[in-house]
This record gives structure tokens, sequence and C-alpha cells, in this order.
């Protein structure tokens, strides 16, 4: 019996900016290390799947996972981003039927709920209801893990992942006290300059086309190749709020989420700052690794009343989790508790045995 986990092939562009991407092979790259095999494919074209026939791509498929046998177990990084729904139903359905494996989907990003941020039945949207094709979902955490049975409907068990990973085995800065932030993104948002009224020097990494003024405490440092990003990462703190956007509503949907800038802060070793509402927001203020706080311009008060010595405390109960990130601890644990599940079928860790026993 082998055990493989899905690893999405894309250019060294996309590999260093694409927040979706990098969590998918830095998860690959995890899972390998307690045994699993890398089931490799290509960021297809999706007019090309569209104009290929079911035929031709079935072809595909069968190439992409000759190795998988009977018994084995694969889990599917989801979203697959190929932005073709018939190719990942199809992905899907044959390697849990016509190669007869077993199947777990390890869920990135719900895509209804990047650009819907409404209360509905989500049960007929693609994005969802592909979520039941499987044997077991992997969740971010508890919290999308609950949506995700109630307006998603999905009806497999669910597994939570509780946080996501950054691996990192490179250089780190030593941590100087200082008042400052940093928020790494894909695209700047220009809302989120634009609200911040605070004096706490606010740096930002990643592309800013959409910014065209700012103040003078706003530092633009464009983009960073992803890897070099936590050893450029000296001290302050790394905001992981999302500010409202035109088109994607990730102000409501980021506080379900795993943000890959909360793994990437973590493995730096720099406490982050989240709203209440995010899914993280609990035990952050429960281990001290950080700041919970609604509005960020209300910061200066708050690292107002810190001091160098508060500073070194969030530093030292920030090393477990940090350790945690850098080495793969969370993706490693989800896809260990995932085979002991499907193969075993213990239930203790799924969520809702989980919540049961909470309220015991």
């Amino acid at each position: 019996m082998t055990y493989w986990i899905t690893r999405l092939a894309a250019d060294e562009q996309a590999s260093q900016t694409a927040s979706g991407i990098i969590a998918n092979q830095k998860s690959a790259e995890a899972a390998s290390k307690i045994g699993f095999k890398e089931l490799h494919y290509p960021r297809f074209d999706a007019g090309m799947l569209q104009n290929e026939t079911v035929a031709e791509r079935s072809q595909h498929l069968e190439a992409l996972t000759a190795g998988v046998l009977p018994g084995d177990i694969v889990i599917i990084q989801y979203p697959m981003w190929t932005n073709n729904v018939a190719f990942e139903r199809e992905f899907m359905d044959y390697i849990k039927n016509k190669k007869s494996a077993k199947t777990a989907a390890l869920v990135w990003d719900v895509l209804s709920w990047i650009y819907d941020d409404r209360e509905r039945d989500y049960s007929k949207d693609p994005s969802l209801w592909m979520l039941s094709r499987v044997d077991l979902v992997i969740a971010g955490n508890p919290k999308i893990a609950h949506r995700l049975r109630e307006e998603g409907k999905v009806t497999p068990p669910i597994l939570s992942m509780d946080s996501a990973d950054h691996l990192y085995s490179g250089a780190l800065a030593d941590k100087k006290f200082e008042k400052k932030l940093f928020h790494v993104t894909t695209g700047v948002n220009a809302n989120m300059v634009n609200n911040y009224t605070a004096k706490t020097p606010f740096y930002f990494i990643g592309p800013s086309p959409e910014v065209k003024e700012h103040r003078d405490n706003i530092h633009l440092l464009g983009q960073m190749q992803v890897e070099k990003i936590p050893s450029f990462l000296d001290g302050g703190f790394g905001v992981v709020h999302y500010a409202p956007h035109s088109k994607y509503k990730m102000q409501s949907y980021g506080a379900y989420k795993n943000p890959q800038k909360l793994s990437l802060f973590l493995t730096a070793g720099i406490p982050p700052i989240v709203d209440s509402h995010s899914a993280h927001a609990k035990w952050i203020a429960e281990q001290g690794v950080g700041i919970v706080l609604d509005d960020l311009n209300e910061i200066d008060q708050v690292l107002e009343k810190l001091t160098e010595e508060d500073y070194r405390k969030m530093l030292t109960a920030l090393r477990p989790w940090q350790k945690a990130s850098q080495t793969g601890y969370f993706t490693k644990r989800a896809c260990m508790e995932a085979v002991r599940i499907l193969e075993l079928d213990f239930t203790d860790t799924l969520t809702e045995q989980k919540m049961d026993k909470e309220v015991e």
C-alpha cells in the first residue's frame, strides 16, 4: 500500500508568489518527509481541458495516476487550481472509482466563499459539492469545518488540520523590539493602505499597482520571493487582517481560512496580529504568541503599553509554534490522522466527535 499526496507543478514565479500554490507545494514537501509519495500534475490550461473530449482527458488521468494501485490512499489538495470543474471532478472520481483508492481532500480554499459572503445553501456550488465525492475531508480548522457541514452540506467525515505550515530551514534574523508592522500579500489592497491612519510604520511586501498615494509611514517594499521573506522579517509584528476588496470577499472569508501569511509569520518568528473573528484568535491569545485586534488603527495605543520584556515573552511563547510551522508538523499530523481514519476506521479525532467531547 502506498500513500500519496498531490502536488501542483507550476512555474517559478507562481511557486514563489501565489499563496495557494505555495501552500500546496509546502504541504506536499512536508508529507513526503513521512513517507507520502508526491502525485505530480501540471497546471493544465483550462481552455485546453474544456476543448478536449472525456476520452482525451481520461488519457491524462491514466498517465498522471499510473502508479496508484487499489487500496492506496490519495490526499488530493483542493482546489487543484486547473480552473476546470469537469477535469477536477473526473480526477477525483478516477482515483476513487477507477483506481479503487481511498481519497481525502485537503481543503485550502473554497472558491464560492471567496466571491460570496452570504449565508445560504452552497451545496449545489461545484466548489462544495465536489467535496462530497471523497472519503474524508481535511478542513483548515474547526470553524471552517463547521461551515462546510452546515452551509456546504459536505457529507464525508471531516478532520481539522487546525493550522497550516510554512516549511523553512534557512537563516533567520535576530528579532529586534521595534514597533512596526509587516503585511505579505500577492497584491497590496489599496483600501488597506488608505484606511490605515495609525502612526506605527507599516511595511507591505507584494506588488502594489493599485496604490497611487500613501502616507509617509507606509512603506511599499514590492514583491519578494517567498523563500527570502522569513530571513527579512527582523522584528515587529505580522498583520493577518483583510481589508474590503472590490472583487473578493476576503474580509469575511478570511475569518474561516488558514492564511498562508499567518504560517509565514510563525515560521519567521514574529508575533502575528489577527482580528477577533479569525479562526486562530483564541489560541493566539491563550498562548500569548501575538495580538488580537479588530481595528488596526488602534495599534499605536496597544504598542504604547507594550514593553521590550512583553515582546520577548511573546517571542519565547512563539518558539514551539515556529518550530511546528517550519517543520511541517500540522501537515504531517493531518496526513497521519487521515491514514488512521481511512485504514483503521478511528473516528475520535474527527471534528464532530471532538466538539461532542468538549460539550461533555
